[in-house]
């Protein structure tokens, strides 16, 4: 059974947590140095006149406070390593939530929450909540000094937290509002960047500006409430403690010149208050920060809770290639009823299978489940006896081919891209291109097969995109090959040598599904499955064409290759 993941960060931390405490230990104990450094100057040194007691005692204090630094390098170097730890934990497990993950991908946001947490760590801004269990150790202190100038303290101390609590009381509502709309405001952004020809197209550009802008000032609203609030009681937080201070200084004061306490105690006792309110000082200072962490802790907990890093198994042998259907339901994530009803279906090597069917009937949403993208409503589906969806996709995935619609290629070289990122051989690269008929293509690029793209890469068009996704698909002669209107973005010369290397892929064995409405390809299938309103149809091809054009025929077939 695979421990919470709370379990698994409490494991991998505790050293870390371990040394950490040892070093706030041995900081925080430190810090009695210099006001003890100044009852000793003030009631032992002045009143004996002693230069050897003062060097000796300087000598002391500066050994000890040297120590002090180290031990506070130490828990800093600490802290930073525990956020190294932290993230080699989770982003694995990111990367595996959004391999598994069947509605929108959160992959960008969860990697940035795991670097605000990481950041947190190693800037030592969450050091303070170390520091704050031994606010009580000098408060004895200054209550041993005199019971005044500890009550003093804790009335002090009492204040600070009352503020601490109220700070977060007032700003945590703005703050996740805040959060949410600036998050939104950022995903709109990003949503604009994959859109920007169209947009600059129909001069789009200033209305969805407009729209940003207000999702954006909504943010910022909220934002600035919580940061004049913040500010407000960092304010009080600052000047309560310079209040404190004089009360300390003219409490012990009063109390030197009524012989209660020694003139060197008024020193100490200053010092030691600041030690006590520093820490709670501190986390009221950086309480928006903290605050969201917090909510970017929580929920990465939430989200990766059961997601499993690079899970075990024993690589199998390829797969007979017998893909089976047994009351599958088809469902977009996130909705209730299924866009595709159960049905039952199976398929052979070497059949190329055409899907049809008109926009919206869920031929794209059919071929993302039965690839392992998404999780089915219902039933069950396998491909050589295995059932896709519990097969672990490392594994599966090498005898899966898929081209989406859009094909989008990874920021990498061409070969990489071919190679799905993996070490290939030169020649097995080259052949899956040729297979593809985007080998001569490829080598009209600037680098051939070393070309770049993606961000800052070369700029590829659609058709040579879906080319080298293609090759891509073919790449290690998977057993099933998927692919989604993949005459879409080829002109009159490249889409019949793409319906020939479905062919040959065929007649190597695999079984291929394609969802068209491209005559040449559904020529060259067995079988048409047809999706309408729900329910799957199977037909020979030859019946499908003939019923598909005949008198009083519907629009599931086209000359060309149009989008789904």
């Amino acid at each position: 059974m695979k421990e919470p993941l709370a379990l698994q960060v409490r494991q991998r931390l505790r050293p870390y947590m371990a040394a950490l405490a040892g070093f706030s230990l041995a900081s925080n104990l430190l810090l009695l140095v210099s006001p003890l450094y100044m009852l000793q100057v003030y009631d032992r040194v002045l009143s004996s006149a002693s230069t050897d007691t003062l060097i000796w005692l300087s000598v002391l204090a500066v050994f000890l406070l040297g120590v002090y630094g180290a031990a506070e390098a130490g828990r800093r170097r600490v802290s930073a390593l525990a956020g190294q730890e932290l993230d080699a934990l989770l982003v694995p497990l990111a990367f595996a939530r959004f391999e598994t993950e069947s509605g929108a991908p959160h992959l960008a946001r969860d990697l940035g929450a795991i670097q605000r947490v990481q950041t947190a760590l190693q800037s030592g801004s969450l050091l303070p909540f170390a520091d704050l269990p031994f606010a009580p150790l000098f408060l004895v202190v200054l209550f041993l000094i005199h019971p005044v100038l500890g009550m003093i303290g804790l009335l002090g101390a009492a204040i600070v937290f009352a503020v601490a609590v109220t700070a977060e009381l007032t700003t945590r509502q703005a703050g996740q509002f805040s959060q949410g709309a600036l998050r939104s405001a950022g995903d709109f952004a990003a949503g604009l960047e994959r859109q920007r020809s169209a947009m600059a197209a129909m001069g789009l550009v200033p209305a969805a500006f407009r729209r940003w802008r207000a999702s954006q000032s909504a943010g910022q609203s909220f934002s600035m409430d919580a940061a004049k609030d913040d500010g407000k009681f960092s304010a009080i937080s600052r000047s309560t403690r310079q209040i404190l201070q004089i009360c300390v200084l003219g409490g012990g004061a009063a109390l030197a010149l009524s012989q209660e306490i020694s003139p060197g105690a008024i020193v100490a006792s200053s010092i030691i208050l600041a030690r006590t309110l520093g820490p709670i000082d501190q986390i009221v200072g950086g309480w928006r920060n903290t605050i969201q962490t917090w909510s970017a802790w929580k929920g990465l907990t939430e989200r990766l809770e059961g997601a499993e890093a690079e899970p075990r198994f024993t690589p199998l042998p390829r797969p007979a290639a017998e893909l089976k259907l047994d009351r599958l339901s088809v469902v977009v994530p996130g909705a209730e009823a299924p866009q595709i009803r159960p049905f039952s279906w199976s398929a052979s090597g070497g059949q190329l299978v055409a899907v049809t069917g008109g926009n919206g009937a869920g031929k794209t949403t059919l071929l993302q489940t039965l690839a392992g993208a998404w999780q089915p409503g219902s039933g069950a589906m396998s491909l050589g006896g295995r059932n896709l969806h519990d097969w672990p996709g490392p594994d599966r995935g090498r005898h899966v081919g898929y081209v989406p619609q859009d094909v989008e290629l990874l920021p990498a070289t061409v070969g990489e891209n071919i190679a799905r990122l993996g070490e290939a051989d030169a020649d097995a690269i080259i052949a899956a291109a040729r297979a593809a008929g985007a080998h001569e293509t490829i080598l009209s690029l600037p680098d051939g097969y070393d070309t770049r793209v993606g961000p800052g890469g070369t700029h590829l068009s659609a058709g040579q995109r879906q080319m080298i996704g293609l090759a891509r698909a073919l790449f290690g002669d998977p057993v099933l090959l998927l692919l989604d209107e993949p005459t879409a973005n080829l002109d009159a010369a490249a889409a019949p040598g793409l319906v020939n290397a479905l062919r040959q892929a065929a007649e190597r064995g695999a079984i291929i599904l394609a969802a068209t409405h491209d005559r040449r390809v559904i020529e060259r299938a067995k079988t048409v499955l047809l999706v309408r309103n729900g329910d799957v149809m199977a037909a020979p091809a030859e019946q499908f064409l003939k019923l598909a054009t005949g008198p009083g025929a519907g629009s599931h077939v086209s000359g060309r290759g149009g989008a789904a």
